[in-house]
């Protein structure tokens, strides 16, 4: 297949006007690389790690890093416009200024040929999507806990772009229980022009997708992603994806009665009915949360809030064994009282 000669991996590669591209590696491309191929005379294909609608994803082995990363493949569609192409390289270059503990690091971007793909951080863990398909629901504490640190992730990240894909497949669980967020800048691709659009994006993305980004992302804000973590608590929590006239107390009675309130705000149709950033969503979060436990999630308070921040140099706390049961015990340790841990969430806890 086409290799690039001159890589450089500071910075993505301009992409190439489209072009005819040969046989052979629109086949690899669609039907997927085999373990040992070379791409980009570069990196290894160890082993393919998913597909989807828009591409597949390997993890290969990076020559020149000398590590393991994850690299994501898009289907052969996405070069029908150079301006398409363009547009998502510098999504993803905007994704590489993103240095977060909860964020997977992007790498690198380019075109060869009819091979559209970018690289990032390798995580070995279980997406959310597997573990509630798995297990139907989570308990309130691991749910908060999630949810505080996609906060937190985005609210570092929202200094430089939108996510426009939150959702259970987006978001990974590893092996100590941190959580990652994946594909910064990916979900714009599939409305740079009306010809992408929801190209690749699968029916049960939407239900995630904010009103205004189903009509056009190229338009949304911050406010879009909050509408997503709106839908994620609720499923979480419940088990289900919101329903007209359903509310989540229906669902769940030990939920606080504020919860039908804060639900409805992140979930409202107007962005700007909604929280108006990820701090005022996890906010609103913790102050659920003390109204179901009766923990007050420290550095929440009012007077706390001008300076309010969460510290990432220790280490990710790990996850304990307890879970949030109303009237019954709770965890100990400072992040466990501040987040809840995963408790059975953690797929590699021996049992």
């Amino acid at each position: 297949m086409d290799t690039d000669s001159s890589d450089n991996s500071s910075s993505p590669s301009t992409p190439s006007t489209p072009q005819t591209f040969d046989r052979e590696t629109l086949k690899k491309v669609t039907a997927g690389f085999k373990p040992g191929e070379l791409i980009a005379d570069r990196y290894e294909v160890q082993k393919m790690l998913g597909r989807g609608g828009m591409g597949m994803v390997y993890l290969v082995w990076d020559r020149e890093m000398q590590q393991p990363v994850a690299l994501k493949t898009l289907l052969p569609q996405y070069l029908s416009s150079s301006h398409a192409v363009k547009r998502f390289v510098r999504e993803v270059a905007a994704a590489r200024q993103l240095d977060h503990p909860c964020i997977v690091k992007v790498y690198d971007a380019r075109q060869i040929g009819a091979l559209l793909f970018y690289t990032m951080e390798y995580v070995d863990g279980v997406s959310l999507f597997k573990w509630i398909r798995k297990k139907g629901k989570l308990g309130l504490g691991s749910t908060v806990r999630i949810l505080s640190l996609l906060c937190h992730a985005l609210e570092h990240a929202h200094q430089f772009t939108v996510h426009r894909d939150i959702s259970p497949d987006n978001v990974m669980v590893l092996r100590n229980g941190q959580v990652k967020l994946l594909d910064f800048g990916l979900a714009k691709l599939t409305n740079v022009q009306s010809a992408f659009t929801m190209i690749g994006v699968s029916l049960g993305k939407q239900d995630y997708m904010a009103p205004e980004q189903r009509l056009s992302a190229a338009g949304v804000d911050k406010r879009a992603d909050i509408y997503s973590l709106g839908v994620l608590f609720y499923q979480l929590v419940s088990g289900e994806l919101p329903k007209l006239n359903t509310r989540l107390t229906d669902l769940v009675p030990d939920l606080p009665k504020e919860t039908d309130d804060f639900v409805e705000k992140a979930m409202a149709q107007s962005a700007d009915e909604r929280y108006q950033d990820a701090r005022e969503f996890r906010l609103a979060l913790a102050h659920i949360y003390k109204q179901a436990t009766g923990i007050s999630i420290p550095g929440t308070s009012e007077a706390d809030l001008p300076e309010m921040k969460v510290q990432f140099s220790e280490p990710t706390p790990t996850p304990e064994t307890t879970d949030y049961v109303p009237g019954g015990a709770k965890p100990r340790g400072i992040w466990s009282r501040l987040l809840h841990a995963f408790g059975r969430l953690n797929p590699f806890r021996r049992r």
